[in-house]
């Protein structure tokens, strides 16, 4: 295997990727990707590998848009919040 090239297996299938830096951090994705499957595999009666993955990225597409709206509301929130300490600084500097 050549240098960087990293083997994981998602749902009974292996696959060869390249990691850049980080093998463990590809292990992880691989772990989740194949966890996200096996998940969905266990609540439905579905037989088309393709279409368990295509639930799969659903899933994850779902959890990661919620959290960049989590994300975007708590720096809204830390901007306001900056914004007016700002504010009540320049005031009293102001005095």
């Amino acid at each position: 295997m050549a240098s960087g090239q990293i083997k994981v297996n998602i749902f009974g299938t292996e696959y060869s990727l390249i990691a850049d830096n980080d093998e463990h951090y590809v292990q992880r994705v691989a772990q989740y990707i194949d966890e996200k499957m096996r998940e969905i595999d266990r609540k439905n009666d579905i037989k088309s590998t393709g279409k368990l993955a295509v639930l799969a990225a659903l899933n994850i597409v779902d959890e990661l848009f919620q959290e960049r709206q989590y994300r975007k509301k708590l720096l809204d929130q830390i901007n306001e919040e900056a914004r007016k300490l700002n504010h009540s600084i320049t005031e009293v500097l102001e005095e």
